[in-house]
């Protein structure tokens, strides 16, 4: 069995992903065996009763983060593949997480961080987090109370791609190009065995569209970003 996980941030289209993965019956995720949303095994508000699931299912003790990938990981062992999303959030040592496990890190960013970063802001305030793509349906305008806020999704998202970077051996996927029509990652297919690709993809929207004073809020995007990037510098090594 290979092992394999999407690593992400988040608003990049992982789940539509996960959904076209898991359309191969040699490939195992855990929503194939468990109430799983999102294939998200380590989601910290469900994570509890994914363990007690996958007790359940194996046998195995899954009282911690390491005894339940084992036990998600037993429980398929006769597919081929199997494997689940997360996020860098999720895991307190995540560079540890993936060094000891022998699993195939698949990352998942997007090139267009201020819309990732208005995205956060929209599905937080609107409860927009699980969408399928395809036009946003609300607004919103960038006031100075959501600086901080901004400030804290722009500071995960740019130590994620630092983080990102040290991992050696990993199929690197961007959202922009994943939602092509033509897409083909050679090194996706090649480690599945099977072509890959989203079953209905739908192009990318930016913030542009539903932040109605997007330059303002690009701008402190921008500058934001430099401080932050200075801050990572020799963190990850």
């Amino acid at each position: 069995m290979k092992r394999f996980c999407v690593l992400t941030t988040g608003r990049t289209g992982s789940t539509s992903l996960l959904d076209a993965l898991s359309c191969y019956e040699d490939i195992a995720v855990p929503d194939k065996q468990i109430n799983c949303p999102d294939n998200e095994l380590f989601h910290p508000e469900r994570v509890r009763q994914h363990a007690v699931e996958y007790s359940k299912l194996t046998g195995m003790e899954s009282r911690n983060e390491q005894l339940l990938l084992d036990a998600f990981f037993h429980s398929n062992k006769q597919a081929a593949f199997a494997g689940f999303k997360t996020m860098p959030n999720r895991h307190q040592d995540t560079q540890a997480f993936f060094r000891d496990n022998n699993i195939q890190v698949i990352t998942l960013l997007r090139d267009d961080i201020a819309s990732t970063v208005a995205s956060f802001i929209v599905a937080a305030d609107f409860n927009t987090w699980r969408r399928n793509g395809g036009e946003q349906k609300f607004n919103a305008t960038f006031i100075p109370e959501h600086e901080q806020r901004v400030i804290s999704h722009l500071t995960y998202i740019l130590s994620s791609m630092e983080l990102f970077k040290t991992y050696s051996n990993v199929i690197h996927l961007t959202y922009e190009e994943l939602c092509k029509d033509d897409f083909c990652s050679r090194e996706l297919d090649d480690f599945f065995q099977h072509q890959i690709k989203l079953q209905q993809p739908k192009q990318p929207i930016s913030g542009e569209s539903y932040i109605n004073n997007w330059d303002e809020f690009t701008r402190f995007v921008e500058d934001q970003s430099i401080w932050i990037k200075d801050q990572f510098k020799g963190v990850y090594s």
